[in-house]
């Protein structure tokens, strides 16, 4: 720490993330906020959630044009892996090149060193990819660890993130018949949604855990899940969850 704090030494970003984990602090708090690449970065995430991905296209060319004016050759990596996600994001999605999306992922970090946000984020990336070409063993060992790395952060600037991650996880162990595990990761979900007051995937966790009660012979229960599932995609309204929950309903 004091060849760190005297500028003699530059810290791998494992120690930085130590660090941050003891100070309980985002890991993205120590370095200087760039108000054009964050508002960029805001417009990429807004334009993957509406799929908008001729616009997105855009958007990074001009982050790209931004990525050369950053000082902190932290902000510049990390800035860097969020270009590149989101071009993946665009082979997988817009391009229909799940492969090549891959190829593009796998380079920018390894499980067992990821440390920040972005990484974590990739690795989400790659573990729907996985899941997309049905291969959830790889998609299963990518959701195992990064979800228990994030259960144990005290500080994460994108709320998203643990239950993005868990969802998925359980996902995984669902479609490889690991029921009970399942249940217990997307009630763990439930529980972080319900406690941060989020709604951003609280339709999908309830209907999930709707078909787990009833693979295990609950019927009140999965019943009980799916009217809540019914009532945010309401409220929400997500109009084809609404009506795929309705049609499970009909069937308990």
């Amino acid at each position: 720490i004091f060849r760190v704090e005297k500028g003699k030494q530059l810290p791998r970003l494992e120690i930085l993330d130590d660090i941050c984990m003891k100070l309980e602090i985002p890991f993205q708090s120590l370095f200087p906020m760039n108000e054009e690449v964050e508002k960029l970065k805001k417009l990429c995430r807004k334009l993957t959630y509406d799929e908008d991905y001729s616009s997105l296209e855009t958007t990074l060319e001009k982050c790209n044009e931004l990525l050369d004016k950053v000082d902190s050759i932290y902000t510049s990596i990390e800035f860097k892996k969020f270009i590149l996600m989101h071009r993946a994001i665009i082979l997988h999605k817009h391009e229909n090149d799940p492969i090549r999306a891959l190829q593009t992922l796998e380079p920018l970090v390894k499980l067992k060193n990821a440390v920040s946000e972005i990484d974590f984020g990739i690795l989400n990336s790659m573990g729907l990819i996985y899941i997309s070409l049905k291969d959830y063993e790889n998609a299963h060992k990518i959701y195992k660890v990064i979800f228990n790395k994030i259960k144990n952060r005290n500080a994460i600037d994108d709320s998203t993130l643990y239950p993005r991650v868990g969802y998925n996880y359980a996902l995984t162990m669902f479609k490889l018949k690991k029921f009970e595990v399942s249940l217990e990761t997307i009630q763990e979900v439930l529980l972080y949604l319900q406690t941060h007051h989020l709604i951003y995937l609280l339709g999908e966790t309830h209907y999930m855990i709707a078909i787990l009660f009833k693979k295990k012979g609950l019927l009140k229960d999965s019943e009980k899940e799916i009217n809540n599932a019914i009532l945010v995609f309401s409220l929400t309204k997500n109009h084809e969850s609404l009506e795929k929950s309705k049609d499970f309903l009909l069937s308990l």
